[in-house]
């Protein structure tokens, strides 16, 4: 083909191209007109009132597991004998291999104040909580207490890499229809342009990795599609100075541009081309080319991609140095405040606006196992790394509406994550000096959105006798968590490559009475 008749025929067929696949991405074989994760409108009396749905999410994973003990699900008494709990590391405890007791760690930290503070939240049990030394940030913010919840959570899956992809999407490794829950998030507003959303090629969905001092622990699963489409795979972000996300989004190289666009498209028809029997009609549907045509749809767009994420973002943000908690950092640069900045920038852009960002946190020295996974020196791995998560994330939330590079409360809702929690009894190996996993109870807190009150739901059994001490006896599962997270935003939890009925618990018996115990029970709005 001559080069001029080449050019003239990948011009004209571009606009069809785009007609193409804007019908396969909007209209899936077997999607409701509405669009995917609508929510019914025989079952409207299960969700949420509009004036209290979030617009957004920020979601805080703790890499490695957080410690309930000594951060949202401190009872000061408990283990005050036996030397567990909260009081494993304290003083009278016995040695810790040249670490420091917890209250002598609280006070080279600097902290002022007491070692824990009442939340004014009762368990489920009636049980009064406090809130313990190494979420000294958020103790200060009275906004941010006024509208956090506490749900206790558990699940059996000791290992970091099945627990990891089960608190991302609610589904065990090996589930087909494993996605996390910002897959459900990206193709809600891809498809219901009528809640403020449509295709567009900047993602609705982020998820951000650590760049230095990251073990995965499957955690690229946050990224997972399951049954959904290519186009509702969340971007995944590499936090780190000098992008390579950002100097790929400028599309420099020693070639010429437009020619190079003007040949993809020519192939991209000749490849359509495939589907039209006989040459003429519609293409015959295809999931993959429809993945395909939208990743063509992305790449033609990435100039608007690159106002998102221009280079400054990720600029590097000086350590704190030795000033903080007494110990040198580990990292040329702060991760977690890096991250804390795309992420606010993200949610609160005035176009193409973030309605989910995941923030994988793993401190500002992450533990040698990797990130909050505190198997030695708990102590001083937690005192170094939660305050200091707990300051970036308190420093992003405004304490008083709209602000900006800041997120507002009743816009958008905060979720502290994590895959599981630490044991309430010090770990065998290592000196005992560090604490193990322990999936069996553990807490996540959910932050603004619908949660209007501070309240908790669930609570841990404890037996100072022995028994099953530290497992949650009323708790969510994982699963649930993340319908939370959906209904909390008005999206359908049941929607098809979604969730069923039967993974809430409850004696539920069809998808109202689901969704109202995941509305009233769990989230607290009954």
């Amino acid at each position: 083909m001559r080069r001029r008749t080449f050019l003239r025929t990948a011009t004209t067929a571009t606009a069809a191209a785009s007609a193409g696949v804007f019908a396969i991405l909007k209209y899936p074989r077997g999607a409701r007109a509405a669009g995917w994760g609508a929510w019914p409108s025989d079952k409207m009396d299960s969700i949420i009132p509009a004036d209290q749905l979030a617009t957004n999410v920020l979601e805080l994973h703790i890499n490695g597991g957080m410690n309930a003990w000594d951060t949202f699900y401190t009872v000061p008494e408990w283990g005050e004998t036996e030397f567990t709990y909260v009081n494993q590391f304290a003083p009278g405890a016995g040695t810790f291999g040249g670490q420091q007791n917890r209250d002598e760690r609280f006070a080279t930290c600097g902290f002022d104040g007491d070692l824990w503070v009442p939340s004014n939240i009762n368990d489920g049990a009636g049980v009064p909580l406090f809130l313990g030394p190494w979420v000294y940030p958020l103790r200060n913010r009275p906004d941010i207490l006024a509208r956090m919840r506490i749900v206790v959570q558990r699940h059996g899956n000791v290992a970091h890499e099945g627990a990891n992809p089960l608190s991302f999407t609610g589904d065990s490794l090996g589930q087909p229809r494993l996605a996390g829950i910002g897959t459900a998030i990206q193709r809600y507003f891809s498809e219901n342009p009528e809640v403020g959303g449509g295709l567009r090629a900047v993602p609705y969905s982020y998820v951000l990795y650590p760049g230095t001092g990251f073990s995965t622990f499957n955690s690229l699963s946050a990224s997972a599609v399951g049954f959904h489409p290519g186009s509702a795979r969340p971007l995944g972000v590499t936090v780190a100075p000098n992008s390579a996300l950002s100097n790929l989004l400028a599309r420099t190289g020693p070639y010429d541009r437009a020619a190079f666009d003007t040949a993809i498209t020519y192939y991209r028809q000749q490849y359509e081309a495939r589907f039209r029997p006989g040459g003429i009609g519609a293409p015959a549907r295809s999931l993959e080319r429809g993945n395909y045509e939208y990743a063509d749809f992305a790449r033609r767009h990435a100039p608007d991609l690159q106002a998102v994420l221009p280079a400054t973002e990720f600029d590097p943000i000086a350590p704190p140095g030795t000033a903080e908690c007494g110990g040198a950092t580990q990292r040329p640069e702060d991760m977690p405040r890096m991250q804390a900045r795309l992420a606010a920038s993200l949610l609160t852009r005035e176009t193409d606006q973030a309605r989910y960002v995941l923030w994988i946190d793993t401190g500002i020295n992450p533990h040698p196992n990797g990130g909050h996974d505190s198997h030695t020196l708990h102590t001083i791995q937690a005192a170094q790394n939660l305050p200091h998560t707990m300051a970036a994330l308190a420093e992003i939330i405004s304490p008083a509406g709209p602000a900006p590079g800041q997120i507002d409360l009743d816009r958008t809702m905060v979720v502290i994550n994590t895959e599981f929690g630490r044991t309430p009894t010090r770990q065998e190996a290592g000196g005992e000096t560090g604490t193990n996993h322990w999936p069996w109870g553990y807490v996540t807190i959910f932050i603004g959105g619908p949660v209007r009150n501070p309240g908790c739901f669930g609570y841990v059994g404890y037996d100072p006798g022995g028994g099953e001490d530290g497992y949650a006896v009323e708790y969510v599962t994982p699963a649930e968590n993340r319908m939370m997270v959906l209904q909390a935003m008005g999206i359908y939890p049941f929607s098809s490559q979604s969730y069923a009925v039967g993974d809430v618990r409850g004696g539920v018996q069809d998808e109202v009475e689901a969704a109202t115990r995941v509305r009233d029970v769990y989230l607290g709005l009954g």
